[in-house]
């Protein structure tokens, strides 16, 4: 039982991490201050009460739909705090060590945040990406990977220039990647990304899809192998 609710924590922390980071997207995304005004209704500006924003919960109380207008509101904004939660319970089981949690939070953090601004304006922030990335090579310490990432920026940045194939996003957060992890991992989240991508596209029928959500999902991936590995 004692597990029981320590799981259920970790999961509605990480949903409720999720449901900020989604607001945070949101509002950077449209130039407004993450702070004010308090969460209301996109449609009917309406401030919503304490019980409207519950993670997980509040969706389906609502039925999906606002309490004051009865406008849809966005399945995206129930399924982010679904996909945080079990991003969190994820984390936990891998992580060895509480640096390596440390480690995975944070990561956690800028990737779900890169990924929902890429969703919606195909870019990614220098003002967030450098000072996250930066956190992330002070907590590694020692173990940096100039050289593979050196090779990363300018393989995939002329790939990027030439043939339009990828953003300037895209080849900064693989060049990050690979300072942090290696060129062999980043070689894995890129062919996990790349399949994702081709599977995916059938279903969106876009011509430019936004590739830092596959590059998020190639990060768990690979790690979700290193651990089966390291259980087999």
């Amino acid at each position: 039982m004692g597990f029981l609710l320590l799981y259920f924590l970790i999961f509605y922390f990480g949903a409720s991490l999720a449901s900020g980071l989604f607001l945070c997207a949101e509002r950077i995304t449209h130039q407004q201050s993450i702070i004010r005004p308090r969460s209301h209704c996109i449609a009917c500006q309406h401030p919503l009460s304490w019980w409207q924003l519950l993670p997980v919960v509040s969706y389906p109380l609502l039925g999906g739909r606002c309490y004051y207008c009865h406008i849809q509101i966005a399945l995206t904004t129930w399924s982010a705090e679904i996909i945080g939660g079990s991003l969190a319970l994820f984390s936990w089981y891998v992580a060895p060590t509480k640096m390596a949690l440390i480690n995975l939070s944070l990561l956690f953090i800028g990737l779900f945040l890169f990924s929902w601004i890429d969703i919606q304006q195909r870019v990614l922030y220098p003002s967030l990406f450098i000072p996250w990335l930066f956190s992330l090579l002070v907590l590694r310490g020692n173990s940096v990977h100039y050289q593979a990432a050196l090779v990363i920026l300018c393989g995939l940045g002329l790939f990027a220039y030439y043939s339009h194939g990828l953003g300037s996003g895209d080849v900064e957060l693989l060049t990050g990647l690979t300072l942090l992890y290696g060129f062999n991992a980043t070689n894995h989240i890129l062919i996990h990304a790349c399949l994702l991508a081709l599977l995916s596209y059938p279903l969106l029928r876009q011509r430019q899809l936004p590739f830092i959500p596959y590059l998020s999902l190639g990060v768990w991936l690979y790690f979700g192998e290193i651990y089966l590995i390291g259980w087999l």
